[in-house]
Parts: structure tokens; sequence; C-alpha cells
């Protein structure tokens, strides 16, 4: 039987940490419109931002087995908050920096911090592919991607005009992780398939064969 190539093991832990840095880098530059100061609006933003990505971690899925349908499903929901997070940001204009309202704050942060962030933990919060401790390559790929994801936002010259191509953008690396993602669970699948009906097979032959000392 194969085991996971060490290549992609990495990839997709390394593609939620880019879009969650992504996601919290534009939310900030979104969101210190705030009224209060900028410091306070620095605060809020990455405590909330901080506090989803810990809920996430929190209700992770933790399927015993087979744990495919809960992973599949946390990459789909984080997708859906980085499309959402898209069209709140492309209404950014509209609402006039999200800060003229309480709601408009509320819903920015919601949309543009907490839930992409949430969908971040989801992924990174689900078990390892295959058994005992992830690589070192796998444990620091999604730190790594974060640092990615914080440098293309911060010194690509992005500018708040162009955020929803940015959300956008995350959304594209989401779906690249879900993609290998879900080509190292088809691989999981398939052994765990081929393990189930080993052992199915090997209960039948207990079953029937003869216990010694039992008249027949």
């Amino acid at each position: 039987m194969s085991t996971n190539p060490p290549r992609l093991t990495w990839i997709p832990r390394f593609a939620a940490g880019l879009a969650g840095a992504v996601g919290a880098e534009m939310a900030l530059g979104l969101l210190v419109y705030l009224r209060g100061g900028l410091l306070g609006a620095l605060t809020l933003v990455l405590c909330v931002e901080m506090a989803a990505l810990a809920a996430g971690f929190w209700f992770a899925p933790r399927d015993a087995a087979p744990q495919w349908p809960g992973i599949r499903q946390a990459w789909l929901l984080s997708l859906f908050a980085y499309v959402a997070a898209a069209v709140v940001a492309t209404s950014w204009e509209a609402l006039e920096g999200l800060s003229m309202s309480w709601i408009s704050r509320g819903m920015g942060l919601a949309f543009l911090g907490a839930m992409p962030l949430y969908g971040i933990g989801l992924v990174l919060g689900a078990p390892d592919l295959d058994a005992g401790e992830p690589s070192p390559s796998a444990r620091a790929s999604a730190p790594l991607g974060a640092a990615v994801g914080f440098a293309l936002v911060g010194f690509g010259r992005t500018t708040l005009e162009v955020a929803p191509f940015s959300y956008v953008a995350a959304a594209a690396v989401v779906a690249v992780g879900a993609f290998f993602q879900n080509h190292l669970l088809a691989e999981k699948e398939i052994r765990w398939r081929e393990s189930a009906a080993q052992g199915t097979a090997r209960d039948e032959v207990t079953l029937s064969a003869p216990t010694l000392g039992t008249p027949r």
C-alpha cells in the first residue's frame, strides 16, 4: 500500500496559513477605520480574529473513522467564508468604510475577519492524515504560509480599493489547498476501505473455522 507523498502533505497547511494571513491582514486594513483610535481598533480586530481561530480549532472535525467527510466540510466552509468576505469587501465603499454604524462594523468584523479565521481554524484543527506526529515540514508549513501571505499583502502594494481581489485570491488559495487535501484524502480512503475489507475477511474466516475440542 502506498503512503502520502511527502511533497504533497505540506501543501494544504501552507495554503490554509497563507489564506488565513491574507484574510487577517486585509480585515485589519479595512477595519482600522473604526472610530476610537488606531490602537483600539487593532486590538478589537486582533482579539476577534484570534478568538475565531481558537473557536475553529475547538470545533474542528474529529471523526474517528472515516475522517474525510468532516475535513472536506471544513474546507468547503472556509471557501464560502472567503467568498462572503469578498462580497462584503466589494461593498466597502458603499458602506463608507464600514464605520458609520455598529451594524456595519459588526458585519464587517464578522465577515472580513472572524468567519475566514474560523474556517482556517477548522481546517488546521482537523486530525492529520497519517497516524502519529506530523512531519516537521507539515508543522512548519502553516506559519510559513502565513508569513508569505502577510508579505504578499504588505509588500505587494495592495490598496484597500482592491481588497475584494485579495479575498478572491485567498479563496483561490483555499480551493488549491482543498484540491490537494482531497487528493490525499482519496488515497487515505482507498487504504481505509482495503483495511476494512481485509478485517471483514479475517472475521469471516475466524467465525467459519471450527473451534478445537468442540463436537461437530
